[in-house]
């Protein structure tokens, strides 16, 4: 290993660089341009965390008053159609005697008068149940 084999020769060079005053002022510069820059630095750091909390901030708010100022689902629309269904006259419309056997197959029936009233005669029994229900009251 190599040694120094005079120390106190490198030291005094050191001793009177640091003493001497234009390295002093040098140094003092040095460690106040770094300082400027340091506090620079930081300065835009903190601005950035600030602008990207406040952008965060923004952007919950936008998406609250995006979701609650709305309903969950759409509201739906009823249209009520107004509409008039004809008056029911007083008194029932009566059928006339022929409009009253076209109502069933031809040939199936005629009307005929029986102890003064006019009745429905139907000539096949089959037409008679599949068109006319009689009430339990009535004879058979």
């Amino acid at each position: 290993m190599r040694t120094n084999p005079d120390p106190d020769q490198d030291d005094a060079l050191l001793d009177a660089m640091l003493h001497d005053e234009a390295w002093q002022t040098a140094s003092a510069g040095f460690k106040a341009e770094a300082l400027r820059a340091f506090c620079a630095r930081q300065r835009v750091r903190r601005l950035a965390r600030w602008a990207g909390g406040v952008a965060a901030l923004a952007a919950v708010t936008a998406g609250l008053v995006h979701w609650s100022g709305r309903p969950a689902a759409p509201a739906r629309q009823m249209v009520m159609a107004h509409t008039q269904f004809p008056k029911a006259p007083d008194e029932p419309r009566r059928l006339t005697d022929a409009e009253l056997v076209a109502a069933f197959p031809k040939g199936s029936c005629f009307i005929a008068e029986v102890d003064g009233k006019k009745e429905l005669v139907f000539l096949d029994p089959k037409v008679e149940r599949t068109y006319v229900a009689r009430s339990r009251t009535e004879g058979n």
